[in-house]
């Protein structure tokens, strides 16, 4: 038989064969692909696993054994519960974080509106902040002017309004800050004046501890938003009821470095040392509070700063 006469026989099969080659080459070339990507998949799954245990924990003791106050409390609004301390319940001086407590009862009473004059007395406290014998306020102006930096003269004229106030009552501004602070179960704060400086070489303005502090923060964040609104501000400026202009410049020098900051308050004295209070989103309406108390006057700052960044480490773990 002829090749003519085969493939005139067989030409169905004949012209079938190279299709059924081409297919069969191409399901090989198929499975040997689909067996290739597998491997890359499963060696992409095995990298990615092997790079999840081999990465580093955080050391959280380090950490925390360099921090330099003398108590810090590191405390989660939402869960009411504490996420890093050291000696959160010790009793300490205050300085002017004692401002936050002073402002609270003041706005309390007090409309915003209320009209506060600078007088001689008001500027023989420590410290000048530029305020002007005869100048007339709004309450809450000058009292935002004062927590941003820390007057001493701002904070002891608004007390003075209320005290006159209240003196028909038999209690002045000192008196309803420790009403306030039982009120709120801070068992370890008192108040001797509404600043917070010193009284003398021995005896503080203030004293509590980084607990009583941070339950104060929360206190303040859900009843008087409106009282720590300007505290977060890097500089900011009033105009008074006299038509004078102030600058304010913050005293919390890092409040650039704190994310999603919500509310700061600084303080220093020789008794208290450095002093910071402060409160930040974690994300989602998440408040914590860091507050540390004895450090000194700059290392407050990278105190704190050192337990916001190990606060939302842990919190992403």
């Amino acid at each position: 038989m002829n090749f003519e006469e085969f493939f005139n026989k067989n030409k169905e099969f004949v012209l079938l064969t190279p299709i059924l080659v081409v297919f069969f080459l191409f399901f090989i070339l198929s499975i040997n692909s689909s067996n290739l990507n597998d491997k890359k998949i499963d060696q992409k799954f095995t990298n990615k696993k092997e790079s999840v245990i081999e990465k580093p924990k955080v050391d959280y003791e380090s950490v925390l054994k360099n921090i330099k106050a003398k108590s810090f409390c590191v405390y989660d609004f939402k869960k009411d519960e504490i996420v890093f301390s050291k000696n959160e319940n010790l009793q300490l001086p205050l300085a002017s974080i004692t401002k936050l407590m002073s402002g609270f009862v003041v706005m309390d009473i007090l409309p915003e509106n209320t009209i506060v004059e600078i007088k001689t007395k008001d500027i023989l406290e420590e410290g000048d902040s530029g305020l002007v014998v005869g100048e007339n306020w709004k309450l809450k102006d000058l009292l935002d002017f004062s927590l941003i930096t820390s007057s001493n003269d701002g904070m002891h004229a608004i007390s003075s309004v209320l005290n006159s106030y209240k003196s028909s009552d038999g209690k002045n501004t000192v008196i309803l800050m420790n009403e306030k602070a039982k009120e709120f179960g801070l068992v370890n704060t008192v108040f001797m004046n509404e600043t917070g400086l010193d009284i003398d070489t021995n005896l503080s303005g203030a004293y509590s501890s980084a607990y009583d502090v941070s339950i104060l923060l929360k206190k303040i964040l859900k009843e008087n938003t409106s009282l720590i609104s300007d505290t977060t501000k890097d500089i900011d400026s009033f105009v008074s009821e006299s038509n004078i202009t102030h600058v304010a410049s913050n005293t919390n020098i890092s409040i650039n470095n704190i994310p999603n900051i919500l509310l700061s308050k600084t303080g220093y004295t020789d008794l208290a040392g450095g002093n910071l209070a402060i409160v930040f989103d974690a994300g989602f309406s998440y408040p914590i509070s860091v507050v540390v108390l004895g450090s000194t006057i700059e290392e407050r700052f990278s105190d704190v700063e050192r337990l916001v960044n190990l606060t939302l480490q842990k919190l992403s773990e």
